[in-house]
């Protein structure tokens, strides 16, 4: 999508609450921009492009998600656009300036979400994080709700064998929000996120 012509917002309801289009097209309003629905990525679920001279704007989105979620994603990269519009490239991606911008939006539309999830919300914007997988209890219910069997590796016991992106690991000790993890093939060490979701390998 683009603003050199008449933007054709219906093509997101597919992937958003119907009540969050009124707020993406009064966020971008001022903007020329390209939105651009991605096919699911594994390492992000949306990203924003600083323009060069005389081009637009860029943000993609992964096609896919809860549309809850998919909205979240938006906010979170139109907060990107208007923070560096607002105070200027040099600010840190995820720093301040943005926390601010991101916070204030998922305050403006926090009606669009459903109840339980405002509640997490709420308290989120107080120090949104850089990535939902960050913040435990946003990244849980997210993946509860998109898969209300998903296993995470906090629910397996200690020294548990576990597949997680085509790669097997031993699960050892907890640091902070990870856990210090073994992969199986090469012995070496990886700290994972507690809610990050994996596959149980029984051994017989």
């Amino acid at each position: 999508m683009e603003t050199s012509k008449k933007v054709d917002y219906s093509k997101l309801n597919p992937h958003i609450p119907k009540e969050a289009i009124v707020y993406i097209e009064k966020w971008l309003e001022p903007y020329w921009f390209h939105l651009v629905i991605k096919k699911p990525r594994s390492t992000k679920l949306g990203d924003y492009r600083v323009p060069k001279e005389g081009n637009p704007h860029i943000i993609t989105v992964n096609s896919g998600m809860l549309k809850s979620l998919c909205f979240l994603t938006l906010t979170h990269e139109i907060a990107h656009l208007r923070a560096f519009d607002l105070y200027s490239r040099r600010i840190q991606p995820h720093g301040k300036e943005w926390k601010k911008t991101f916070s204030e939006m998922i305050s403006e539309s926090i009606d669009v979400y459903e109840e339980e999830l405002k509640v997490i919300l709420k308290v989120f914007m107080q120090n949104p994080k850089a990535s939902f997988y960050a913040d435990k209890k946003l990244s849980e219910y997210f993946i509860r709700k998109q898969d209300p069997n998903a296993l995470l590796l906090k629910d397996l016991h200690v020294n548990a064998l576990f597949k997680i992106n085509n790669k097997f690991f031993y699960k050892l000790k907890k640091s902070k929000t990870r856990y210090i993890c073994i992969e199986k093939n090469t012995g070496k060490r990886y700290l994972i996120a507690e809610n990050a979701p994996v596959t149980e390998i029984n051994v017989l």
